[in-house]
């Protein structure tokens, strides 16, 4: 059971591209681990070791607590010997693909871009009202709507910011603004992950970003903020929000990396 042993426990709530990252890290290097879900209240996550409020956190004996999915695989490279950060590109391909430019579009097609926002939060929000409330009716849809308004207000506010610092997409000065501009997010998008597309070099996509035969750091974070986009987040299921993204000829070597990566 947690907290018997020194086996880490991974403190989760669903959904999350950066538990996903701390969990694909741990899964593909073979570390034994526990999953407990943190408690949802009124102020947001509850009762977290180390009484912070994000996740994912780990905790492992008596008396070990990593808050941040970086710190946790830095600690599972010092602790545990996972070969996660073989050359210094992949610390800071990992940090870019988790603090950068793509975590934001990926809230920005998630949350703020309407059609993504349909596909992904609003669809996977819905299927969670009742019955007895429009659960399977259109109404369904407008209490979602409702229901995170202020939610996308408080991202497009942290947001839109971000991707203003991108030079091919400029400030962004509002909500409308940011989704009239939303061709010019996406071609942004598209370079970004051409940019980590690089890594695989010449042989076609088999084979990780930074090289070796197990996933790095650097490739469990594109993967869990690329899933996001293209597919659906482990037990949450959160449905794709730009799912034809992989079709751009552009990215088939990525393509193919996340074909692997899934398997």
């Amino acid at each position: 059971m947690p907290g018997d042993d020194d086996t880490p426990t991974i403190w989760v709530i669903w959904g999350s591209q950066y538990v996903a990252k701390a969990l694909v890290a741990l899964d593909a290097h073979g570390i034994k681990h526990y999953v407990r879900r943190g408690k949802l209240g009124t102020g947001g996550l509850e009762d977290l070791p180390g009484g912070g409020k994000l996740v994912p956190v780990l905790t492992a004996g008596n008396d070990v607590v990593v808050p941040d999915s970086e710190a946790i695989l830095r600690w599972a490279e010092k602790t545990r010997g996972a070969n996660l950060y073989p050359t210094p590109r992949c610390a800071e391909w990992s940090q870019r693909a988790s603090d950068g430019f793509l975590p934001n579009a990926v809230l920005y097609y998630n949350w703020i871009e309407p059609n993504g926002y349909a596909r992904s939060m609003r669809a996977k929000l819905s299927s969670l009202v009742p019955w007895y409330v429009g659960g399977g009716t259109c109404i369904a849809g407008y209490l979602v709507d409702w229901g995170v308004s202020k939610k996308r207000a408080e991202f497009a506010a942290s947001v839109l910011p971000e991707l203003s610092k991108h030079p091919d997409v400029g400030t962004l000065t509002d909500r409308a603004d940011a989704v009239a501009k939303e061709g010019v997010v996406r071609e942004a998008l598209v370079k970004e992950l051409m940019h980590f597309q690089s890594g695989l070099g010449t042989e076609g996509g088999v084979g990780y970003l930074c090289g070796g035969d197990s996933p790095t750091a650097a490739d469990c974070s594109v993967y869990a903020q690329l899933e996001r986009l293209v597919g659906t987040m482990g037990d949450a299921k959160v449905p794709a929000s730009v799912p034809g993204l992989l079709d751009d000829a552009r990215l088939g070597a990525i393509k193919k990396w996340r074909e692997m990566m899934v398997e």
